[in-house]
Protein backbone atom coordinates (compact mmCIF):
# COMPACT_ATOMS: atom_id res chain seq x y z
CA UNK A 1 0.00 0.00 0.00
CA UNK A 2 1.49 3.39 -1.44
CA UNK A 3 1.94 6.51 1.26
CA UNK A 4 -1.11 8.23 -0.22
CA UNK A 5 -3.24 5.62 0.16
CA UNK A 6 -2.40 5.08 3.99
CA UNK A 7 -2.82 8.21 4.53
CA UNK A 8 -6.25 7.94 2.99
CA UNK A 9 -6.89 4.99 5.40
CA UNK A 10 -6.24 6.93 8.35
CA UNK A 11 -8.02 10.02 7.38
CA UNK A 12 -11.22 8.08 6.51
CA UNK A 13 -11.29 6.20 9.45
CA UNK A 14 -10.68 9.22 11.33
CA UNK A 15 -14.20 10.89 9.77
CA UNK A 16 -15.72 7.65 10.56
CA UNK A 17 -14.73 7.43 13.77
CA UNK A 18 -15.30 12.03 14.43
CA UNK A 19 -18.82 10.78 13.16
CA UNK A 20 -19.90 8.95 16.09
CA UNK A 21 -21.72 10.26 19.06
CA UNK A 22 -19.54 11.98 21.78
CA UNK A 23 -16.28 11.75 20.21
CA UNK A 24 -14.36 15.43 20.28
CA UNK A 25 -10.91 14.54 18.63
CA UNK A 26 -9.46 11.50 17.37
CA UNK A 27 -6.33 10.12 15.78
CA UNK A 28 -5.28 7.11 13.76
CA UNK A 29 -2.04 5.68 13.76
CA UNK A 30 -1.01 3.27 11.36
CA UNK A 31 1.20 0.55 11.42
CA UNK A 32 4.02 -0.27 8.74
CA UNK A 33 1.77 -2.92 7.17
CA UNK A 34 -1.03 0.29 6.28
CA UNK A 35 -3.01 -1.23 9.09
CA UNK A 36 -4.58 0.98 11.58
CA UNK A 37 -2.39 0.16 14.74
CA UNK A 38 -3.92 2.55 17.20
CA UNK A 39 -6.73 4.83 17.74
CA UNK A 40 -7.15 7.63 19.75
CA UNK A 41 -10.27 8.82 20.80
CA UNK A 42 -11.18 12.16 22.63
CA UNK A 43 -14.99 11.81 24.11
CA UNK A 44 -17.78 13.60 26.10
CA UNK A 45 -18.17 12.90 29.59
CA UNK A 46 -21.70 11.54 29.21
CA UNK A 47 -20.66 8.05 27.49
CA UNK A 48 -17.55 5.41 28.92
CA UNK A 49 -15.26 4.34 27.78
CA UNK A 50 -16.03 0.96 27.12
CA UNK A 51 -18.95 2.08 24.58
CA UNK A 52 -17.16 4.50 22.80
CA UNK A 53 -14.40 1.28 22.23
CA UNK A 54 -17.41 -0.57 21.07
CA UNK A 55 -18.74 2.57 18.93
CA UNK A 56 -15.67 3.16 17.21
CA UNK A 57 -14.56 -1.11 16.23
CA UNK A 58 -18.32 -0.99 15.07
CA UNK A 59 -18.69 1.71 12.94
CA UNK A 60 -15.08 1.24 11.38
CA UNK A 61 -15.95 -2.61 10.64
CA UNK A 62 -19.27 -1.56 9.22
CA UNK A 63 -18.49 1.66 6.93
CA UNK A 64 -14.37 0.45 6.26
CA UNK A 65 -14.57 -3.25 6.82
CA UNK A 66 -11.61 -2.65 9.18
CA UNK A 67 -11.31 -5.12 12.33
CA UNK A 68 -9.54 -3.79 15.60
CA UNK A 69 -9.39 -5.26 19.31
CA UNK A 70 -10.53 -3.12 22.10
CA UNK A 71 -6.79 -2.81 22.97
CA UNK A 72 -6.11 -1.30 19.83
CA UNK A 73 -8.76 1.64 20.83
CA UNK A 74 -7.49 3.89 23.33
CA UNK A 75 -10.15 6.48 24.69
CA UNK A 76 -9.83 9.45 26.71
CA UNK A 77 -12.84 11.25 28.48
CA UNK A 78 -13.26 15.04 28.98
CA UNK A 79 -14.23 16.32 32.33
CA UNK A 80 -18.63 16.79 32.87
CA UNK A 81 -19.35 20.34 31.17
CA UNK A 82 -16.12 20.81 29.91
CA UNK A 83 -15.84 21.35 25.66
CA UNK A 84 -13.14 19.61 23.41
CA UNK A 85 -9.66 21.07 24.17
CA UNK A 86 -8.00 23.66 21.54
CA UNK A 87 -5.57 22.82 18.69
CA UNK A 88 -2.41 21.91 19.90
CA UNK A 89 0.83 20.56 17.86
CA UNK A 90 0.92 16.95 17.61
CA UNK A 91 4.91 17.00 18.43
CA UNK A 92 4.09 19.68 21.85
CA UNK A 93 5.69 18.98 24.92
CA UNK A 94 4.46 20.84 28.22
CA UNK A 95 6.95 23.31 29.50
CA UNK A 96 7.60 23.22 33.13
CA UNK A 97 7.37 26.63 34.31
CA UNK A 98 7.53 26.50 38.13
CA UNK A 99 6.61 24.31 42.14
CA UNK A 100 5.48 26.10 44.88
CA UNK A 101 5.48 23.97 48.36
CA UNK A 102 3.29 25.37 51.21
CA UNK A 103 3.21 23.44 54.94
CA UNK A 104 0.54 24.45 56.83
CA UNK A 105 -0.46 22.54 60.40
CA UNK A 106 1.55 19.38 59.00
CA UNK A 107 -0.57 19.90 55.77
CA UNK A 108 2.00 19.71 52.61
CA UNK A 109 0.48 21.46 49.87
CA UNK A 110 1.97 21.37 45.96
CA UNK A 111 1.32 23.47 43.06
CA UNK A 112 3.23 22.88 39.61
CA UNK A 113 2.49 25.73 36.89
CA UNK A 114 3.53 24.11 33.28
CA UNK A 115 3.40 26.00 29.97
CA UNK A 116 2.26 25.57 26.61
CA UNK A 117 2.27 28.07 23.72
CA UNK A 118 2.25 30.76 26.19
CA UNK A 119 -0.55 29.96 28.61
CA UNK A 120 0.14 28.54 32.02
CA UNK A 121 -1.75 25.71 33.70
CA UNK A 122 -1.75 24.99 37.35
CA UNK A 123 -2.20 21.65 39.34
CA UNK A 124 -2.60 21.59 43.31
CA UNK A 125 -2.79 18.90 45.54
CA UNK A 126 -2.55 18.31 49.41
CA UNK A 127 -1.42 15.94 51.63
CA UNK A 128 0.47 14.78 54.56
CA UNK A 129 3.75 13.05 55.26
CA UNK A 130 7.32 13.27 54.74
CA UNK A 131 9.90 13.03 52.64
CA UNK A 132 8.88 10.34 50.36
CA UNK A 133 4.98 11.04 49.94
CA UNK A 134 6.10 15.38 49.22
CA UNK A 135 7.54 13.66 45.78
CA UNK A 136 4.41 11.56 45.11
CA UNK A 137 2.50 15.21 46.31
CA UNK A 138 4.61 16.79 43.45
CA UNK A 139 4.11 14.35 41.13
CA UNK A 140 0.20 14.14 41.75
CA UNK A 141 0.06 18.23 41.21
CA UNK A 142 1.92 17.62 38.33
CA UNK A 143 -0.72 15.66 36.47
CA UNK A 144 -3.17 17.65 37.84
CA UNK A 145 -1.69 20.48 35.66
CA UNK A 146 -1.42 18.41 32.74
CA UNK A 147 -5.08 17.42 32.71
CA UNK A 148 -5.76 21.36 33.56
CA UNK A 149 -4.29 21.79 30.14
CA UNK A 150 -6.04 18.72 28.23
CA UNK A 151 -9.10 19.62 30.29
CA UNK A 152 -9.65 16.05 31.21
CA UNK A 153 -10.18 14.51 34.22
CA UNK A 154 -8.48 11.55 36.13
CA UNK A 155 -7.19 10.61 32.82
CA UNK A 156 -4.20 9.65 35.07
CA UNK A 157 -2.84 8.33 38.17
CA UNK A 158 0.80 8.38 39.72
CA UNK A 159 1.93 5.00 40.44
CA UNK A 160 5.51 5.94 41.70
CA UNK A 161 7.28 9.07 42.28
CA UNK A 162 10.68 8.65 43.92
CA UNK A 163 14.51 9.39 43.70
CA UNK A 164 17.24 6.53 43.33
CA UNK A 165 21.06 6.74 42.32
CA UNK A 166 22.12 6.26 39.58
CA UNK A 167 26.23 5.86 38.71
CA UNK A 168 27.51 10.00 39.84
CA UNK A 169 24.05 10.74 39.50
CA UNK A 170 20.95 10.81 41.15
CA UNK A 171 17.46 10.27 39.24
CA UNK A 172 14.10 11.11 39.66
CA UNK A 173 11.68 8.42 38.25
CA UNK A 174 7.90 8.42 37.47
CA UNK A 175 5.55 5.75 36.68
CA UNK A 176 2.17 6.66 35.81
CA UNK A 177 -1.00 4.73 34.79
CA UNK A 178 -3.43 6.10 31.92
CA UNK A 179 -6.76 5.61 32.27
CA UNK A 180 -7.82 4.24 29.01
CA UNK A 181 -10.55 1.13 28.94
CA UNK A 182 -7.21 -0.93 29.12
CA UNK A 183 -4.70 0.43 31.95
CA UNK A 184 -1.45 1.38 30.73
CA UNK A 185 1.60 1.83 32.87
CA UNK A 186 4.11 5.14 31.33
CA UNK A 187 7.83 6.00 33.06
CA UNK A 188 9.78 8.36 32.70
CA UNK A 189 12.90 10.10 34.19
CA UNK A 190 15.12 13.08 34.88
CA UNK A 191 18.35 14.04 36.36
CA UNK A 192 18.24 15.82 39.67
CA UNK A 193 20.06 18.97 39.75
CA UNK A 194 18.94 21.04 42.08
CA UNK A 195 15.47 20.02 43.36
CA UNK A 196 14.85 16.28 43.44
CA UNK A 197 10.57 18.31 43.29
CA UNK A 198 11.65 19.54 40.07
CA UNK A 199 13.12 16.41 39.18
CA UNK A 200 10.11 14.54 39.98
CA UNK A 201 7.74 17.18 37.89
CA UNK A 202 10.31 16.55 34.78
CA UNK A 203 10.04 12.87 35.19
CA UNK A 204 6.09 13.12 34.90
CA UNK A 205 6.31 15.04 31.97
CA UNK A 206 8.25 12.96 30.28
CA UNK A 207 5.93 10.18 31.29
CA UNK A 208 3.21 11.33 29.74
CA UNK A 209 4.54 13.12 26.68
CA UNK A 210 2.99 10.57 24.40
CA UNK A 211 -0.71 10.89 25.33
CA UNK A 212 -0.26 14.41 26.03
CA UNK A 213 0.90 15.22 22.20
CA UNK A 214 -2.38 13.65 20.98
CA UNK A 215 -4.76 14.32 23.36
CA UNK A 216 -3.98 17.71 23.06
CA UNK A 217 -4.30 17.87 19.21
CA UNK A 218 -7.60 17.90 17.33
Amino acid sequence: MGGGEQRSLAQDAEGVIRRIRGVSATRVDLGADGRIEQVHVLGSADRTARVVVGDVIAALGAELGVTLEPSQVRVALLRPGQTQPGPAPLAARLKYVGLTMTTLRGSLEARVQVEHDGLMYEGAVAGSGGAAQGLEIVGQAALRAVETYLRTDAAFRLALATVAPLGLHRVAIAIVTWMGPEEELLSGAAIVHDDPREAVVRAVLDAVNRPVSWLGAR
